[in-house]
């Protein structure tokens, strides 16, 4: 692994660990093993770390939905799937995180913003679409409105303030949300579907499409 790309796998563990607030570059330098002047020469500060690591993770997401995609014969399965995802995805990621992304690197925070309207919520209407049309989704969603809707409950999970991680699991507060709104769109073949699923889930078999 080359140095940069070992700074960014450092300081993604370090800040989705502790928060990108609290950790200096003499903290990241110092699990590394080597000097800031090292660092330095890869990255102009701790703001450019972040901005490369955030360019990183939403190459991921697209790569990881796409697959997502090719993997799910129908839109219930896809969303049953997602949750496995979200489980690995939240299990390591501190929610203070994105709001210190927010607050103290705007740039960064940016290109996220245009990540969430250009592909988060994209998938997301496009996923209520199909829904709809495999006929699991009831016809008279507003699905402009929903798919907003989701999109900022994704990110309002993440408040610390709404939902302290002294009191709730980032899993069961993203989890319980997404359950939340898929009962509420799904019709009743969607919800016989989706109960089937999330019974294969909970038994630990692997899940296969059989409807």
């Amino acid at each position: 692994m080359e140095i940069k790309e070992r700074i960014i796998a450092e300081a993604r563990e370090q800040f989705f660990r502790y928060g990108v607030k609290s950790v200096t570059m003499d903290d990241i330098a110092r699990e590394l093993g080597m000097s800031k002047k090292t660092i330095y020469q890869h990255f102009e500060d701790k703001d450019a770390i972040v901005y490369q690591l955030m360019m990183g993770e939403m190459a991921q997401d697209k790569c990881e939905w796409e697959a997502l995609n090719k993997s799910s014969t129908n839109v219930i399965e896809k969303i049953v799937k997602s949750m496995d995802i979200i489980k690995h995805a939240f299990t390591e990621i501190n929610p203070c995180t994105f709001f210190d992304i927010k607050k103290y690197h705007p740039k960064t925070w940016k290109i996220f913003e245009e990540h969430k309207q250009n592909f988060i919520l994209t998938s997301i209407h496009q996923e209520l679409a199909e829904g709809i049309e495999q006929g699991y989704f009831r016809t008279d969603i507003k699905v402009e409105i929903l798919a907003i809707m989701r999109m900022e409950q994704i990110e309002m999970g993440f408040d610390p303030q709404l939902f302290p991680p002294n009191k709730f699991s980032l899993i069961d507060v993203e989890l319980t949300m997404l359950d939340h709104y898929i009962r509420g769109i799904l019709t009743s073949k969607g919800l016989e579907v989706y109960q089937e699923y999330m019974q294969k889930a909970i038994n630990g078999k692997q899940i296969v499409n059989s409807f």
